[in-house]
């Protein structure tokens, strides 16, 4: 193929390192390497690497050697420039970078070089920023060094009271980068928590740095600096760990830290600046010192680099980095945006009645979009997991779920289980997806929530405080199945407390005859087989639909109601099922919750009543809102919405209320 000559100016890489070896020549760059055979290819190479400079195309380079040279040259260049050793700069943007100054940046300028286009011009105006370093104590000092090391021209200090700042020794760093870059200055300016706006103004970037939990400003700065039209990063210490990032631009979300905050929380509540305040009473860490300091002002520094420089253009602001101080490991952290950081949004009334047509989301598409929720720091979940569990009779997996607003008193497990690992992992995803929206609320939605009418479809406003906190929550696919979901959990709830309602003993249920599914009738003959004995006690009568207690020689271990009987006899058979697992193999983590005990006097002989059949039959949707509005009222479905991430990742995720007028 024929090559335009003048549309090549080739430069070879910085991180370019020639040998010479038998064959010819090996060449290596952070990309890889190379062997390039030939007698001569090495003397060539070093020959022409000082002519790869930019500033001259592919034919004045041709031009410059014998014609008998010029086609194996242009080979050459062409098979370097192939493999990525070398560059065309032709399309590279001007500059007015010195030459001195190209060389003593090299480094930096061939790393820019490695990722983007016109390195030394990115450079220039990376170098040229007014870059606001805010902070105190060591850290801030450290920052500057930094930075000046890195070579910006002039970075603008900007010392906060909490910790001591040595302005000594910030000068000693200052008249030493100066020594190989004269034209490099500190400025100073006055740091006010109450006037941030005087702190951040005119910056190009605002980098933040405090040795203790200054969570309040570390909220505010954001804001400040994008209501100034600067891009932003901090590091923040608490404890044992630096928490680095996230970079937000110039038009970023100024909310991104305070939601990676409220995350790492959520998992952490007793972790220091949880109450969002500022506590420079709090002791930096013992390991923040020495070297410890400069690796997270470099880790910063860093950063900001690679974010005004434009490596990073678009990217950043959706994760931290986690620095240890004892152990100097790093870990990158993704968060997503916390409802509570983000500005109020009232209670949306037409978002019911779309979510009724809205496409499915089954289990397998839910668990894939779970995965974006889990992180062991920052996560809405912590961690999916079988931990040690005993997988006999029935797999088992752990969700660990975050307490996104402080509802449920700390992060919790909850689990999954059933006849695969796939299939316990997709039930304790749509479990932990359930219990979350159960305990994310926003009060800012308003006094009045909006659902539908289970029946006919009608939206209606209801209380927040009869929705939240949820007790009970339940998904589905889609709408309809969610629906019917949430009213077998609110049904559940009634079948409980109607107990102390019976007025006579309860039959118990003959299961040989039970017409089980196939599910239901392998988990009875599983607990034959081990030898747990189980009776199920026939409780519909008490509300008008199946219901059914199930009780072994341990006590009552499930209560179970339902639309079809056959699929409340399943679910209260693997709970019996996953209770007798629990108990033998000693792990009480995933037993099923606790239920009240059904009374002796309650529990009736096999057989039915007079009049009725061995087994109920099913109840229409009609039949059961009837059977839990005896006294009228309505059964409203509420989307558990707070969320907007979640909502968007599972969103038929409902509870359902009892409306009266």
């Amino acid at each position: 193929m024929e090559v335009d000559v003048e549309k090549v100016r080739p430069r070879l890489r910085g991180d370019v390192y020639v040998m010479r070896v038998q064959e010819g020549a090996y060449i290596r760059s952070n990309l890889g390497g190379s062997m390039l055979k030939g007698a001569s290819t090495y003397e060539w190479i070093q020959r022409i690497a000082p002519m790869l400079d930019g500033t001259r195309t592919l034919g004045e380079l041709c031009a410059a050697v014998p014609e008998s040279s010029r086609a194996a040259l242009a080979r050459l260049i062409l098979l370097l420039h192939g493999k990525g050793y070398v560059k065309n700069v032709l399309d590279d943007r001007p500059h007015t970078l010195t030459a001195d100054l190209a060389k003593t940046y090299a480094a930096n300028i061939a790393f820019v070089e490695y990722f983007t286009d016109s390195p030394e011009l990115r450079f220039e105006r990376y170098r040229d920023s007014t870059v606001v370093l805010a902070g105190s104590g060591p850290l801030l000092q450290a920052l500057a060094n930094s930075q000046l090391r890195a070579g910006v021209r002039a970075p603008v200090l900007a010392p906060f009271a909490e910790s001591p700042f040595d302005r000594d020794r910030v000068a000693e760093h200052l008249a030493a980068a100066r020594e190989q870059d004269p034209e490099q200055r500190i400025g100073y300016r006055d740091a006010d928590t109450g006037d941030l706006g005087q702190v951040v103004a005119d910056a190009t970037m605002v980098l933040h740095v405090a040795d203790r939990p200054m969570i309040d400003r570390a909220r505010l700065l954001p804001a400040a600096a994008r209501t100034a039209g600067a891009s932003f990063a901090q590091a923040v210490v608490v404890g044992d760990e630096a928490w680095i990032g996230p970079v937000t631009g110039k038009d970023g979300d100024a909310t991104a830290w305070e939601s990676a905050w409220r995350r790492l929380c959520a998992l952490a509540p007793d972790t220091v600046g949880a109450d969002l305040r500022d506590h420079p009473e709090a002791a930096p860490s013992e390991f923040l010192r020495g070297p410890t300091v400069a690796l997270v002002a470099n880790h910063l520094c860093f950063a900001a680099f690679r974010h005004l420089t434009g490596i990073d253009e678009g990217t950043g602001a959706d994760h931290l980095v986690r620095f240890d101080l004892e152990t100097l490991e790093t870990a990158n952290h993704a968060f997503l945006p916390h409802p509570l950081a983000l500005p109020a949004v009232p209670d949306d009334p037409a978002r019911p009645v779309a979510l009724a047509a809205a496409a499915p989301v089954d289990d397998e598409e839910l668990a894939r979009r779970a995965v974006d929720c889990v992180d062991p720091r920052t996560g809405l979940f912590a961690e999916i997991t079988e931990r040690d569990y005993e997988q006999l009779p029935l797999f088992v997996s752990e969700v660990v779920v975050s307490d996104p607003v402080g509802l449920a008193g700390g992060p919790f497990p909850v689990h999954g289980y059933g006849e695969s690992v796939v299939e316990s992992r997709q039930r304790a995803v749509r479990r932990a997806v359930e219990r979350y929206a159960a305990v994310m609320v926003d009060s800012r939605r308003g006094d009045r929530l909006h659902g539908l009418d289970v029946l006919t479809g009608e939206p209606v406003a209801v209380d927040a405080a009869a929705v939240f906190p949820a007790r009970t929550a339940a998904s589905g696919r889609d709408w309809s199945q969610a629906v019917r979901a949430a009213v077998v959990a609110l049904a559940d709830d009634r079948v409980v407390a109607a107990l102390p309602t019976a007025t006579g003993p309860l039959p118990r249920l003959d299961l040989d005859g039970a017409g089980l599914t196939p599910r239901g009738a392998r988990c009875l003959k599983l607990l034959e087989i081990v030898g747990e004995s189980v009776e199920v006690h026939d409780l519909s009568g008490l509300l008008g639909l199946p219901a059914f207690a199930f009780t072994t020689p341990q006590g009552t271990v499930a209560y179970a109601s339902g639309l079809e009987a056959d699929a409340a006899l399943e679910r209260g058979l693997e709970q019996t099922l996953l209770a007798y697992q629990s108990r033998t193999a000693d792990q009480p983590g995933y037993a099923p919750a606790p239920v009240p005990e059904l009374p002796a006097h309650l529990r009736g002989e096999a057989g039915s009543r007079p009049g009725t059949q061995s087994r109920p039959g099913s109840v229409t949707l009609e039949e059961a809102v009837a059977a839990l509005t005896p006294e009228g009222g309505r059964v409203v479905a509420v989307p558990l919405d707070h969320d907007p991430f979640l909502a968007r990742t599972c969103p038929f995720v409902v509870r359902a209320v009892v409306v009266h007028g």
